[in-house]
Protein backbone atom coordinates (compact mmCIF):
# COMPACT_ATOMS: atom_id res chain seq x y z
CA UNK A 1 0.00 0.00 0.00
CA UNK A 2 3.23 2.19 0.16
CA UNK A 3 3.19 2.96 -4.18
CA UNK A 4 1.98 2.35 -7.21
CA UNK A 5 4.29 2.64 -10.25
CA UNK A 6 2.09 3.69 -13.45
CA UNK A 7 4.95 3.66 -15.64
CA UNK A 8 7.28 6.75 -15.30
CA UNK A 9 5.14 7.82 -12.28
CA UNK A 10 4.92 6.94 -8.82
CA UNK A 11 2.23 7.54 -6.97
CA UNK A 12 1.57 7.63 -3.11
CA UNK A 13 -2.12 6.76 -1.32
CA UNK A 14 -3.43 8.32 2.23
CA UNK A 15 -1.78 7.07 5.21
CA UNK A 16 -4.57 4.44 6.92
CA UNK A 17 -4.64 6.30 9.88
CA UNK A 18 -5.40 9.87 7.88
CA UNK A 19 -8.30 7.76 5.51
CA UNK A 20 -9.84 6.79 9.17
CA UNK A 21 -10.00 10.04 10.62
CA UNK A 22 -11.32 11.47 7.23
CA UNK A 23 -14.42 8.37 7.47
CA UNK A 24 -14.89 9.68 11.02
CA UNK A 25 -15.65 13.19 9.92
CA UNK A 26 -18.24 12.04 7.77
CA UNK A 27 -19.90 9.82 9.98
CA UNK A 28 -19.91 12.76 12.53
CA UNK A 29 -21.45 14.96 9.93
CA UNK A 30 -24.04 12.19 9.04
CA UNK A 31 -24.98 11.79 12.94
CA UNK A 32 -25.56 15.80 12.80
CA UNK A 33 -27.72 15.53 9.26
CA UNK A 34 -29.77 12.77 10.92
CA UNK A 35 -30.76 14.41 14.20
CA UNK A 36 -31.34 17.50 11.94
CA UNK A 37 -33.65 15.27 10.09
CA UNK A 38 -35.43 13.38 13.09
CA UNK A 39 -36.26 17.27 14.58
CA UNK A 40 -37.58 18.25 11.19
CA UNK A 41 -40.03 14.77 11.22
CA UNK A 42 -41.00 15.58 14.19
CA UNK A 43 -41.74 19.12 13.72
CA UNK A 44 -43.45 18.06 10.48
CA UNK A 45 -45.39 15.41 11.44
CA UNK A 46 -43.74 12.69 9.14
CA UNK A 47 -41.94 10.52 11.55
CA UNK A 48 -38.63 9.01 11.41
CA UNK A 49 -38.75 8.90 7.66
CA UNK A 50 -36.83 11.79 6.50
CA UNK A 51 -34.21 10.56 9.13
CA UNK A 52 -34.46 6.79 7.74
CA UNK A 53 -33.47 8.07 4.24
CA UNK A 54 -31.32 10.47 4.99
CA UNK A 55 -29.59 7.94 7.05
CA UNK A 56 -29.55 5.32 4.41
CA UNK A 57 -27.91 7.52 1.59
CA UNK A 58 -25.57 9.06 4.17
CA UNK A 59 -23.83 5.44 4.88
CA UNK A 60 -24.23 4.73 1.25
CA UNK A 61 -22.16 7.86 0.58
CA UNK A 62 -20.05 7.41 3.61
CA UNK A 63 -19.29 3.89 2.30
CA UNK A 64 -18.49 5.15 -0.93
CA UNK A 65 -16.25 7.63 0.32
CA UNK A 66 -14.37 5.59 2.63
CA UNK A 67 -14.19 2.67 -0.56
CA UNK A 68 -12.49 5.60 -2.65
CA UNK A 69 -9.97 6.75 0.22
CA UNK A 70 -8.90 2.88 0.55
CA UNK A 71 -8.61 1.94 -2.40
CA UNK A 72 -8.31 4.63 -5.06
CA UNK A 73 -7.51 7.42 -4.66
CA UNK A 74 -4.00 9.35 -4.44
CA UNK A 75 -2.23 11.86 -2.09
CA UNK A 76 1.06 12.26 -4.02
CA UNK A 77 2.03 11.85 -7.81
CA UNK A 78 5.89 12.02 -9.51
CA UNK A 79 6.45 11.73 -12.77
CA UNK A 80 8.86 12.35 -15.13
CA UNK A 81 7.70 16.03 -15.52
CA UNK A 82 7.08 17.03 -12.01
CA UNK A 83 4.48 15.97 -9.19
CA UNK A 84 1.13 16.72 -7.93
CA UNK A 85 -0.20 16.78 -4.21
CA UNK A 86 -4.00 15.95 -3.90
CA UNK A 87 -6.32 15.67 -1.07
CA UNK A 88 -3.83 17.10 1.10
CA UNK A 89 -4.74 20.67 2.30
CA UNK A 90 -2.33 23.33 3.47
CA UNK A 91 0.79 21.96 1.16
CA UNK A 92 1.73 24.87 -0.23
CA UNK A 93 1.97 25.05 -4.13
CA UNK A 94 0.31 21.73 -5.26
CA UNK A 95 1.98 20.78 -8.39
CA UNK A 96 5.15 21.94 -10.39
CA UNK A 97 7.65 20.67 -12.26
CA UNK A 98 11.23 19.41 -11.63
CA UNK A 99 13.07 22.17 -12.89
CA UNK A 100 11.09 24.33 -10.57
CA UNK A 101 12.75 22.67 -7.75
CA UNK A 102 15.36 24.58 -6.14
CA UNK A 103 15.87 22.46 -2.85
CA UNK A 104 14.57 19.56 -1.63
CA UNK A 105 14.99 19.45 2.40
CA UNK A 106 13.61 17.61 5.59
CA UNK A 107 11.81 19.10 8.15
CA UNK A 108 10.03 18.03 11.54
CA UNK A 109 8.35 20.93 13.42
CA UNK A 110 7.27 19.18 16.44
CA UNK A 111 7.04 15.55 15.99
CA UNK A 112 5.90 15.20 12.58
CA UNK A 113 8.43 14.87 9.35
CA UNK A 114 7.78 16.97 6.65
CA UNK A 115 9.50 17.09 2.52
CA UNK A 116 9.89 20.62 2.07
CA UNK A 117 10.25 21.07 -1.74
CA UNK A 118 11.50 24.72 -2.67
CA UNK A 119 10.31 26.09 -5.57
CA UNK A 120 12.32 28.78 -7.56
CA UNK A 121 9.68 31.75 -8.04
CA UNK A 122 10.04 31.24 -4.12
CA UNK A 123 6.89 28.89 -3.07
CA UNK A 124 7.23 25.87 -1.29
CA UNK A 125 5.13 22.31 -1.20
CA UNK A 126 5.30 20.99 2.64
CA UNK A 127 4.22 17.13 2.19
CA UNK A 128 3.44 15.43 5.35
CA UNK A 129 5.36 12.64 5.59
CA UNK A 130 2.27 10.85 8.61
CA UNK A 131 0.14 11.64 5.84
CA UNK A 132 1.02 8.79 2.81
CA UNK A 133 1.33 5.61 3.22
CA UNK A 134 5.03 4.98 2.62
CA UNK A 135 8.13 4.96 4.00
CA UNK A 136 9.37 8.86 4.68
CA UNK A 137 12.92 8.07 3.41
CA UNK A 138 11.85 6.03 0.31
CA UNK A 139 9.47 9.06 -0.52
CA UNK A 140 12.20 11.34 -0.04
CA UNK A 141 14.74 9.31 -2.33
CA UNK A 142 12.73 9.22 -5.03
CA UNK A 143 11.84 13.18 -5.05
CA UNK A 144 15.90 14.18 -4.85
CA UNK A 145 16.61 11.60 -7.45
CA UNK A 146 14.14 12.94 -9.73
CA UNK A 147 14.99 16.51 -9.07
CA UNK A 148 18.65 15.84 -9.65
CA UNK A 149 17.49 13.65 -12.51
CA UNK A 150 15.58 16.96 -14.55
CA UNK A 151 18.36 18.98 -13.17
CA UNK A 152 21.61 16.55 -14.75
CA UNK A 153 19.53 16.22 -17.97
Amino acid sequence: MTSAPQGSATTYRLAPALVVRMVGRSLVGLAVLVAVATAAGVLLGTGGAVAGVVALTGLVAVAVRAWYLFRVARAVRLADDGYAVHLLGGVGATSASWLQVQEVVAAGPGAQPYLVLRLRDGRSTRLPMAALAADADDVALEVRRRVRDAHSA
